[in-house]
């Protein structure tokens, strides 16, 4: 493949990923149940989970008073599955179970419950395979979803450390699209992958900022009899956009955080599992001069199976 080709499907990614983006997923309401990352065997179905961790810290500061804080700890576990429509056509579903965790200078609180629920529907629009002639190998698939509003809102002005994102849902019927590309030759590839969410007004009146990620990522297969690993790494990027109550943008919500990424995913033929982390190398909330927003290091663990309905298995590369 040309290097021009190349090129054109990575810039093609990079503006269906940022159109009509103001910005971020930043305390809570996590959009990492959203990306699917490396996922061999786009012609078979699976079912599996996968559980996630993030943390966050706040801190309030008053004139002539003790500053407040609240360390914030967000755990996810999603229940995914795929079927496979056709090779092209894929129907994706995601149910969040979450558990959010306050501590704070004035209070604690924990709120537990089922989140959001997605539905997706991916479409490869490119697919070329490795050939003796051509040895690389890319696919990229675009993605339009739906969130529905499952989660518990209930917002409340008073609770001013609480911050809506620690709510289990958002209220609001919301909307997603995604692209996933994907290239490799031999054992070294890269992954370009990003979500994109417009969200709606809820019942409450209250309105969650847009929200995007996108991360990129080297990896390099090493074989075995039985199964791949595969380690990775490169950067994610997110961003919020400011929520509003009653059309009115609210204080301390949405910003831009940047971290470094990586993990290792081992595939067998039915199974697929995958653990990685993500460390904040910078980050800019949009919280004003009296407050303080600082997120922490995360980790996920993917664990998937595989129903296999063909015989043959799609081989993400090409081994010398």
């Amino acid at each position: 493949m040309k290097c021009k080709t190349i090129l054109f499907y990575c810039f093609a990614l990079l503006v269906f990923s940022t159109s009509h983006t103001q910005a971020c997923e930043v305390c809570g309401c996590s959009l990492g149940g959203f990306n699917f990352g490396i996922i061999p065997q786009t012609e078979n179905h699976f079912f599996g989970m996968k559980f996630s961790r993030s943390r966050f810290y706040a801190e309030m500061n008053h004139a002539n008073h003790e500053a407040e804080y609240s360390n914030d700890t967000y755990f996810r576990l999603d229940f995914m599955g795929r079927i496979a429509v056709t090779d092209r056509l894929q129907v994706n579903v995601i149910l969040p179970y979450l558990s959010n965790n306050m501590e704070g200078s004035l209070e604690q609180s924990k709120v537990v419950g089922l989140g959001d629920p997605i539905a997706l529907i991916n479409y490869k629009l490119v697919s070329q395979k490795a050939t003796a002639e051509n040895q690389w190998l890319h696919n990229f698939w675009a993605g339009i979803g739906i969130k529905a509003p499952v989660g518990n809102f209930n917002y409340s002005q008073t609770e001013q450390l609480i911050n809506p994102n620690f709510q289990l849902g958002t209220g609001s019927w919301d909307y997603l699209f995604t692209g996933n590309y994907i290239i490799s030759r031999n054992r070294w590839g890269m992954n370009m992958e990003s979500t994109n969410k417009l969200n709606s007004i809820n019942s409450q009146r209250y309105r969650f900022g847009n929200q995007f990620n996108a991360h990129t990522n080297l990896f390099y297969t090493i074989p075995n009899l039985k199964f791949q690993v595969i380690p990775y790494g490169g950067g994610y990027l997110e961003r919020g956009g400011m929520h509003t109550f009653e059309g009115f943008q609210e204080v301390n919500s949405g910003g831009t955080a940047f971290f470094a990424n990586t993990g290792v995913q081992v595939e067998g033929k039915h199974i697929l599992f995958n653990v990685a982390y993500q460390q904040p190398l910078s980050q800019q909330f949009n919280s004003d001069e009296n407050v303080t927003i600082r997120a922490h290091g995360r980790f996920s663990i993917t664990l998937l199976a595989f129903i296999i309905k063909d015989s043959g298995k799609e081989k993400l590369f090409i081994m010398k």
